[in-house]
């Protein structure tokens, strides 16, 4: 079987409704196959940020979805935005035959908010998901520290148009009930799942990755927590992380993905 790539293939009926599609030579239906979801505030971004990534896993041998959604605005939130990720997999379970990959078992990952999508999907919308790699994804928007640091960071905005919120938090204010639906915290299931994240985070602090783990533990969830010393949100500042970042992810999804 030969390896295929499709770009730009429309999978719903929006602008932003498209994937990239990359499938390794001699797949079988127990070849690993990872949704990827890129970062960009919920509000920005595109999948080209993740075209090296996406042939690096397919050098692995991994089937790759590599993907764009629509984005989150005053009339758009996360539920359409999980709605825009359902859609693909049932694109994908419906290509399965054709193919000649796997029709459930998935894997899923992605980078910030596309970190943070990628775990509500997982937790929230599907059992089809086996293995999760979250990229310095925000995991817990009940943490008043973090929502600090992100009106700090300008971005409650973008966490108000995910999530639907309607009222303006300052420090003080009780949580709105719309940011703790939005956060994977609350929702953790038994998926093994890698975190990846760097300890001078100044948008998602590392701390989302604690009270993530928290919840993990409290489930009895496989977990692995990879540190970048000195990393920022773009986790590849530093030489070297940005091959320990694809090779670690290409290895988790090598190791629980598969079958």
């Amino acid at each position: 079987i030969k390896e295929i790539e499709l770009t730009d293939i429309k999978y719903g009926s929006y602008e932003r409704n498209k994937m990239d599609i990359y499938l390794p030579a001699n797949r079988t239906n127990n070849t690993p196959f990872v949704v990827n979801i890129h970062g960009g505030a919920w509000t920005v971004g595109d999948k080209s940020t993740d075209t090296s990534l996406s042939k690096y896993l397919l050098s692995r041998g991994i089937a790759v979805a590599n993907i764009n959604y629509r984005y989150a605005n005053n009339n758009t939130h996360l539920s359409e935005l999980l709605d825009d990720v359902d859609k693909i997999f049932k694109y994908l379970i419906t290509h399965s035959k054709e193919w000649n990959t796997r029709s459930t078992g998935f894997s899923i990952t992605g980078q910030s908010s596309g970190a943070h999508v990628s775990l509500m999907y997982a937790y929230t919308k599907s059992d089809k998901i086996k293995a999760i790699v979250d990229r310095c994804g925000p995991t817990d928007f009940t943490d008043t520290s973090t929502l600090w640091q992100l009106d700090n960071q300008n971005l409650m905005d973008a966490v108000n148009k995910m999530s639907g919120n309607k009222t303006v938090w300052k420090e003080g204010n009780p949580i709105p009930e719309l940011y703790i639906k939005s956060s994977p915290v609350k929702f953790v299931k038994k998926i093994p799942i890698l975190m990846i994240h760097g300890d001078k985070d100044p948008i998602v602090p590392i701390k989302q990755s604690f009270n993530l783990i928290e919840a993990l533990k409290e489930e009895n969830v496989p977990y692995k927590l990879l540190i970048f010393q000195g990393a920022d949100h773009s986790l590849d500042a530093l030489p070297g992380n940005s091959v320990k970042k694809i090779t670690s992810t290409a290895d988790w999804i090598i190791k629980y993905g598969k079958n």
